[in-house]
């Protein structure tokens, strides 16, 4: 199954920051700073976001350092859910969340990006189940992760088989920002540089 990847602009896309929490996580450091800079060029795009936390009480919150960096006023909002940035989940699909459908369903575009742990649970149903939905599914390689890294590779493969493409935080990146002209161009170029000795951490162990 291949589905036909649709022109990635800032006005048709969404980032899903998956169940961010501090856990024994392959690599988790590389994966929080990969998210870090994916969310801070979202944001200087205004790009909406939508994040969930997996059993909170028991596993914990989000990362500080990326709770931080949720822009409630860019988030996709419900009627009922106006001061929520981050929704608790007891389900592995961030997609079988009802802000978060809703949210999805109400934007223009269908294009959904992941990053986030872990690969092979919570990744791959939301991917599987977003895929089956109809939006265009963009995993990030190098900002998701899981304990075991067989796990990962071959969830990677089963999302890539599916029709999901399987990409990185700043290809992804600079495919949102398209024209060296673009308006935010000097701002994301800064963010891309910021973080340049950690995507190149990353990319070594994560791709």
């Amino acid at each position: 199954m291949i589905n036909q990847l649709k022109t990635i602009k800032p006005n048709n896309t969404v980032i899903l920051l998956c169940d961010m929490a501090r856990t024994k996580i392959n690599h988790f450091e590389h994966v929080e700073k990969m998210a870090e800079k994916l969310l801070k060029a979202s944001t200087a795009l205004e790009i909406p976001i939508l994040a969930t936390e997996q059993y909170p009480k028991a596993l914990g919150g989000t990362v500080k350092s990326l709770m931080d960096l949720i822009p409630s006023s860019i988030v996709p909002r419900t009627e009922t859910d106006t001061d929520k940035r981050v929704y608790p989940k007891t389900s592995f699909s961030m997609y079988q969340v009802p802000q978060i459908k809703s949210a999805l369903q109400q934007q223009a575009g269908t294009n959904v990006a992941l990053v986030g742990i872990e690969t092979h649970i919570c990744i791959l149903q939301t991917s599987l189940d977003l895929i089956n939905g109809g939006f265009n599914v963009h995993v990030l390689a190098d900002a998701v992760s899981s304990c075991n890294p067989q796990e990962r590779s071959v969830a990677l493969q089963s999302i890539r088989d599916a029709g999901g493409n399987i990409t990185t935080t700043e290809s992804f990146i600079y495919r949102l920002l398209s024209d060296a002209n673009h308006p935010k161009s000097k701002e994301i170029f800064a963010i891309v540089k910021e973080y340049s000795p950690a995507t190149k951490s990353a990319l070594e162990v994560l791709c």
